[in-house]
């Protein structure tokens, strides 16, 4: 396995995609109207171009995104990518705020990991075996997590939390990460949060609200950020519960994420 912060997972086609997203950040990410939290390059505006400048990040990717649009602007912009020939997804933005973290300190103060489970953060030195867990936690509820340089903060901000159960089996995960360029107008506010994932044996013990919380906290006290925002595709009804719970609500713009299904298989980069 590689250092872990440079680790990738997923499918072929998935590390594919975290690979060149990296390359490419190494590139274009000094640059404010992109976004990166560890998977792809996308935009973080909608701009006039946005959309073709998306497409052309997809082709070279494997997938990108307009980061916020006004739901009235989605279904034109939904269009014209699917005449180009791309897949096409779209995420609500779910967001919160002051009083996100008020909801957040009351989880942690009010619920506690089962006593068979204990929760670790993923860092640098996290062992290998412990680290492909977290991964295969994750990948079996279908999220992709984003790369690890991102997750323990080397690369940029961002954190990842998981509950390890006496064996050392991952059960449940949650991250968050810095998301837009910190010379973007809401660059050192606003963050990208979630990877929630919880093994389907372990579900009901609210675990994915006890590391959502503590994931959110950690954003905040770590490196500042105020704003959390997350995608969740509509009538993700578990997802919604969650967001709801933690404070988060729709704020009317979505995430468009744009795949080249030539080079992602199925068209879509995660959940």
């Amino acid at each position: 396995m590689p250092p872990i912060d440079q680790a990738y997972f997923g499918t072929d086609a998935q590390r594919a995609l975290l690979r060149r997203g990296r390359a490419l950040y190494d590139i274009c990410g000094n640059n404010p109207r992109y976004s990166y939290y560890g998977r792809g390059i996308g935009v973080a505006d909608n701009t006039t171009d946005a959309v073709d400048l998306v497409a052309a990040m997809a082709r070279l990717q494997g997938s990108s995104n307009i980061a916020n649009i006004k739901d009235s602007d989605l279904p034109a912009l939904r269009s014209t990518a699917e005449s180009m020939g791309l897949s096409v997804t779209h995420y609500a933005r779910w967001i919160g705020g002051a009083d996100s973290l008020k909801h957040a300190r009351a989880i942690i103060a009010d619920h506690a990991l089962p006593d068979d489970l204990s929760m670790i953060w993923i860092a640098t030195d996290t062992p290998p075996e412990t680290l492909a867990s977290f991964a295969d936690t994750a990948l079996a509820c279908g999220v992709l997590p984003p790369a690890t340089a991102v997750l323990t903060g080397t690369l940029k901000p961002g954190v990842a939390t998981a509950a390890v159960d006496g064996a050392g089996k991952v059960v449940s995960c949650a991250g968050g990460a810095s998301y837009l360029h910190t010379d973007h107008a809401k660059g050192h506010q606003e963050c990208w949060w979630g990877m929630l994932a919880t093994d389907p044996d372990r579900r009901g013990q609210r675990l994915s609200l006890i590391l959502g919380a503590h994931a959110m906290i950690a954003m905040h006290e770590r490196y500042g950020f105020t704003v959390f925002f997350t995608g969740v595709e509509p009538g993700n009804a578990p997802s919604e519960a969650i967001c709801s719970r933690m404070g988060l609500a729709r704020d009317n713009t979505g995430i468009l994420t744009i795949a080249d299904p030539s080079l992602l298989p199925g068209g879509r980069m995660t959940k």
